[in-house]
């Protein structure tokens, strides 16, 4: 039996759908029973419980072989993957696979909250005793619908990025296609980090691929981080979530999300992985 821990997010919904594919049937833990049912329909198998309820992750992961692990950030995410993997270990989980950050964001001293619990995490998860695989997808597509209104709108896409900075952007539904495929056969893939992304692009030719398909110009607008910075403070985001996003600015300034990988999307899955144009298509009905 498979388990998903956060399956009603855009990623684990991902995982869901692919193993449904593949013709299995994961348990789904989750926080809301409601949203369960909106977004992974009223036939999935879900068990309820938040990630700080120990006794109730204890019960859910009774019988399950192998669990996949996406959370959202926050600044209590070490503490809540932890609590998962301590009921995992109760209930004899043999794999975990779990979604993590790129290399330049996972380090001790990382200027942020959420790729400092990355770390703490994966070095707890390391020494467990689990049969552990660890996903390092690149900077996600799916980020995009952050800008919904303002393409909307607006006809401009506004972020901290270059507009000639390269980025490999990675659609969440590849992360599902690779981790639901590992989940089914783990065996093969104890002990090992893949990391993967899509084609290699940027923020400006992603402006022109909405351009191209919406059929009606989309600008890209570089802020500086500075900028970007104040105006998050003005709509009033928490400070850890601006000096995360900040952060992330910078590790992209500085090269961390311009690597090209797509070679595990061909190998464990099999295609090449979801594109650009392919990503707004199949959600462009959110931005007209």
């Amino acid at each position: 039996m498979i388990a998903v821990v956060g399956a009603t997010g855009n990623t684990g919904r991902a995982v869901v759908k692919e193993l449904r594919h593949l013709g299995h049937e994961p348990l789904c833990i989750v926080r809301n029973a409601e949203k369960a049912r909106e977004v992974l329909g009223t036939s999935a198998k879900t068990a309820v419980a938040e990630l700080t309820d120990c006794a109730g992750l204890d019960e859910a992961l009774q019988g399950i072989e192998s669990v996949f692990v996406v959370t959202g950030h926050n600044p209590q995410m070490a503490e809540q993957q932890n609590n998962v993997l301590d009921a995992a270990l109760k209930a004899g989980v043999k794999h975990l696979v779990r979604v993590s950050g790129g290399r330049a964001v996972v380090r001790p001293d990382s200027g942020s909250v959420v790729g400092r619990g990355h770390h703490a995490i994966e070095e707890r998860l390391r020494q467990s005793g689990i049969g552990w695989i660890i996903l390092r997808p690149g900077l996600f597509m799916q980020n995009a619908f952050t800008q919904t209104a303002s393409i909307k709108n607006d006809g401009k896409i506004v972020l901290p990025f270059a507009n000639n900075l390269p980025v490999a952007l990675t659609d969440v539904r590849d992360t599902g296609a690779v981790g639901a495929r590992i989940l089914v056969d783990p065996a093969a893939h104890v002990g090992k980090t893949y990391e993967f992304t899509g084609a290699l692009t940027t923020y400006g030719e992603f402006a022109e691929v909405f351009s191209q398909v919406l059929g009606r110009k989309i600008t890209y607008v570089a802020a500086t981080i500075a900028q970007a910075e104040q105006a998050m403070k003005a709509r009033g985001m928490p400070d850890w979530l601006v000096t995360h996003l900040v952060a992330m600015a910078r590790v992209a300034a500085e090269g961390g999300f311009s690597n090209e990988n797509i070679g595990p999307i061909r190998t464990i899955v099999g295609r090449d992985p979801i594109t650009t144009r392919q990503f707004v298509e199949d959600f462009k009905s959110l931005f007209v």
